[in-house]
Formats: structure tokens, C-alpha cells, sequence
């Protein structure tokens, strides 16, 4: 019979001991005991005083997914979050992140949640986390008032998301709810605007790529649409040019495109 390794825990000490819990009762009411000696009303204080703290920031943060879940399912989740997931923040703006790391172990089905409730959430997190973000910087190094875009290296936003759903994340509500996906990915930008407003753009692929490609690269506007050519040869390079030169004012237009480098001498 093997030998038994002796048993090497140190307990904590009795505050420590006390803290967890404390602490653990507080995260989940329902399967871990309320401390002794600590009277149930004041402990109801308590446990309410957190989880309404965390789930307001959670609803501002997804309104529609609030909407469209019923209570018992929202409330599910909260309590599935705050019982189960080990936060490594402590900035109240960046628990809807935490949440959305947390969703990623929680089973759809069993729990009688939509699949698209992952796609939905990502996008309605996407605002807040826009709405942190730095402002760009260098932007005298920027002219804004040339319509030169495709001779001169173009220069967009850094303050913007390029999405691809398999759901049409932008039109879920309470009256449309899309049990399946959609036979071709929905493409959204998301993007604030100089002036802090935080604007929506449903994108075709072929103008998705094109962001992408400015996101990724200093291209001008002529170059940019001439790699789009090379990658669809079904498409003329001339309707390419004609297109993308229409797509890339309407860009500029929206805020998306700040502007070209300007020379450095």
C-alpha cells in the first residue's frame, strides 16, 4: 500500500477565514453559508449592495441582451458571473470584458440561451469600449482638407472595430431574434467619430477588406485599391478604381478617413 504524503495545508487564520467566507456569500447566496454570528438582514445588505453594483454596470454596458433575455435568464448570468469567475480587475469599466471572457464557458444550449448572444454582446460592448479609448495623437501631421486620396498615403481613425458577425448583431431586438446564421457573415465598422460620437457602418466585403487594408497598412488610396484588384479578378480594375474612389470619399466623409500624411518637407 503506497505511503500517504502527510497533509501539509495550513489553515488560515480565523479573519482570513472569516473574509472568504464572507466574501463567498456575497458571490453566491444560494450555495455558500452566510457567516455565523452576522445577522441575515445585514448580510442581505451586503449581497445586495454588490450584485446591484455589478449588474447595473453590466446593463448599461448590454441593454439589448437585457431586453431581449428573460429576468430569471439575466439574473442567471449575473449570479453564474459572480459566483464562478475570478476578475482580475478592479475598475468597474472593464467588468463587461471580464463578462464576456466568462460567457465563453457557458453552455448555450443547457442554459437555454440564443446562440447569438456571444455576437450580440461582443457588439454592444464594442461602444464602451470605444468610449475609452485615446484620442489619436500627431493629428497636425494630418491634412484633413485635401480630397487627394489616392495619390497620398491615407491615414483613418484608430479609434474603430471592424467586425464580422455570423448574426446581424445590428438588428436584434425584442421583435428579431435570428435562430440560425446568416448564409454570409454581416460586416460592421464601428468607429467614433473626432468629435466623440460613436457611429455604425454595415459594410459589403469588398469595402471591408479595404478598410482593413488602410487599418493595416500606410497605402494610398490608389495602391490600397489595386491590391483589391489583384485578390478579385472577376472585377475590372477599372470598376475597382470607380467604386473605390467613391468608397473612399464617403469614408472620409463619415470620419473614418482623418485625412493624408502630409509631406515632410
Amino acid at each position: 500500500m503506497p505511503k500517504q504524503l502527510p497533509d501539509t495545508t495550513t489553515p488560515l487564520p480565523a479573519f482570513q477565514a472569516y473574509q472568504k467566507q464572507f466574501t463567498q456569500h456575497i458571490r453566491d447566496p444560494k450555495n455558500q453559508p452566510r457567516p455565523a454570528n452576522v445577522p441575515a438582514k445585514r448580510m442581505a445588505i451586503y449581497t445586495e449592495i454588490v450584485y446591484n453594483n455589478i449588474e447595473g454596470t453590466l446593463a448599461s454596458c448590454f441593454p439589448v441582451t437585457k431586453k431581449i433575455l428573460s429576468a430569471r435568464q439575466w439574473q442567471q448570468l449575473m449570479r453564474g458571473f459572480m459566483a464562478n469567475y475570478q476578475a482580475s480587475t478592479p475598475f468597474f469599466r472593464e467588468i463587461p470584458a471580464q463578462f464576456l471572457q466568462h460567457l465563453d464557458s457557458v453552455k448555450l444550449n443547457e442554459s437555454k440561451l440564443p446562440a447569438f448572444l456571444p455576437n450580440l454582446m461582443h457588439y454592444e460592448w464594442v461602444e464602451l469600449a470605444l468610449s475609452v479609448q485615446a484620442a489619436p495623437a500627431d493629428l497636425e501631421r494630418i491634412d484633413s482638407a485635401t480630397d487627394d486620396l489616392l495619390l497620398k498615403p491615407i491615414v483613418i481613425t484608430p479609434n474603430l472595430f471592424l467586425l464580422q458577425y455570423d448574426y446581424p448583431v445590428h438588428l436584434i431586438s425584442p421583435n428579431y431574434q435570428p435562430k440560425q446564421k446568416t448564409a454570409q457573415p454581416t460586416y460592421l465598422l464601428v468607429f467614433r467619430h473626432l468629435e466623440l460620437q460613436i457611429k455604425f457602418m454595415e459594410l459589403n466585403p469588398i469595402t471591408f477588406q479595404l478598410v482593413a487594408l488602410l487599418q493595416n497598412e500606410s497605402l494610398t488610396g490608389q495602391h490600397a485599391l489595386t491590391k483589391l484588384a489583384n485578390a478579385h479578378p472577376q472585377i475590372s480594375a477599372e470598376v475597382m478604381m470607380q467604386f473605390g474612389a467613391a468608397t473612399l470619399a464617403e469614408l472620409k466623409e463619415n470620419g473614418v478617413i482623418l485625412g493624408v500624411k502630409k509631406a515632410l518637407f
